[in-house]
């Protein structure tokens, strides 16, 4: 069974991401404003639809078929918008599960349900908790 996920950023993170779940017989749409990050895309998750455009705009996330996902993945390189993002997705489109990249860590505390964050990941966070799990194996 297939479920259909909007990833928000062509960076490294959502290409991966719109690869790994494309591989696995996903439905995935990727939103971003730069055309040439979204061709990049195609050649790693070809099966992904692409959308070139603001993902802060209403009729983006509509041609994106957001009211039919299952999941959000928002992985932008700025926290403001990813949290609007969010918000917007939750609140207008209620879009099941949200999912948030969190950019500075001291803004983690921003990133929950209250602001339409289901699971909100800070990759720094994700790092050191990594390294002391490992060292502490040691």
């Amino acid at each position: 069974m297939y479920m259909f996920t909007v990833i928000v950023g062509a960076g490294g993170a959502g290409v991966y991401l719109a690869s790994r779940l494309s591989s696995e017989g996903h439905k995935v749409t990727v939103i971003d404003i730069d055309a040439d990050a979204l061709k990049e895309l195609t050649k790693k998750a070809p099966e992904a639809s692409t959308i070139i455009g603001d993902a802060s705009r209403i009729e983006v996330l509509r041609r994106a078929g957001l009211e039919k996902a299952k999941t959000l993945a928002v992985l932008t390189g700025d926290d403001d918008r990813n949290l609007s993002i969010a918000m917007l997705a939750k609140n207008e489109f209620h879009v099941p599960r949200v999912i948030a990249r969190i950019n500075d860590p001291k803004h983690e505390w921003l990133f929950d349900r209250h602001t339409g964050v289901d699971y909100g990941f800070s990759q720094d966070a994700l790092l050191v908790e990594a390294v002391l799990q490992a060292i502490q194996t040691v």
